[in-house]
């Protein structure tokens, strides 16, 4: 999603400046200006950072109250408003409902960069958890790609499919939401987080595959232990 979002606003400047400009000379009978126009696309594209940056400072709120992967699922109900907004704004010929759908999407992809790491690596055995740690970065540049490939004129990147190019983020939600319940909850969570000893020995033996998962969880006492003896600082 993060890379899919940061690469589909390219391709279809000039139409969905041309969307701009034709809704501006509905609402005040006069063609926008230049200097509004390029203002007006450089919010569009630049506050789906300022989303992320509010997103990402926000990851520790949710991951320590709802878990990892609750977290993960709740995220979604973003993608879903912000695909709504997106792929309704020309309907609507509302240039703010794009703007306000490009900080929803930011907001959400900031959440997902913090969670999804994490979850991948608490979930990982010790001995591949640097190699699956680096699918994450995988995905957000298949997700540039993708959004490259989808952004070309003959396939989405025209005046009539560029709403819903950009509200195909609900798609990769719509799937998280079938298949991320099958996934289990970070054992490190369960432990730590909710100190449920017998549910996290319970996730690790599915995990693992073995019944003996003392080392893990000795290793996630160990790490709880430290955790505490350390100060809480804020920003």
């Amino acid at each position: 999603q993060f890379g899919y979002n940061t690469g589909v606003i390219n391709a279809p400047q000039k139409i969905i400046e041309n969307f701009i400009n034709e809704t501006w000379v509905e609402r005040y009978n006069e063609p926008i200006t230049k200097i509004s126009l390029t203002a007006t696309w450089s919010i569009a594209v630049s506050i789906f950072s300022v989303g992320g940056i509010f997103g990402s400072f926000s990851v520790g709120l949710f991951v320590n109250r709802f878990g990892r992967r609750n977290s993960m699922l709740l995220a979604n109900i973003l993608a879903f408003i912000s695909a709504i907004l997106m792929g309704f704004s020309k309907m609507a010929s509302s240039w703010e409902m794009l703007i306000i759908g490009r900080f929803v999407v930011g907001l959400y992809s900031g959440l997902t960069t913090g969670f999804v790491p994490m979850y991948v690596g608490e979930v990982s055995p010790t001995s591949l958890r640097g190699a699956l740690g680096t699918l994450h970065q995988l995905g957000i540049v298949i997700g540039i790609l993708v959004a490259q490939v989808f952004g070309m004129e003959q396939i989405m990147g025209n005046d009539n499919l560029w709403p819903l190019l950009l509200g195909f983020t609900f798609v990769p939600a719509v799937v998280q939401c079938i298949l991320l319940p099958l996934c289990p909850e970070s054992p490190r969570f369960l432990l730590i987080n909710k100190n449920e000893e017998n549910k996290a020995k319970a996730v690790l033996k599915k995990l693992r595959g073995t019944t003996d998962v003392s080392a893990d969880m000795q290793e996630m006492k160990e790490e709880s232990q430290q955790m505490m003896r350390e100060k809480k600082v804020t920003i």
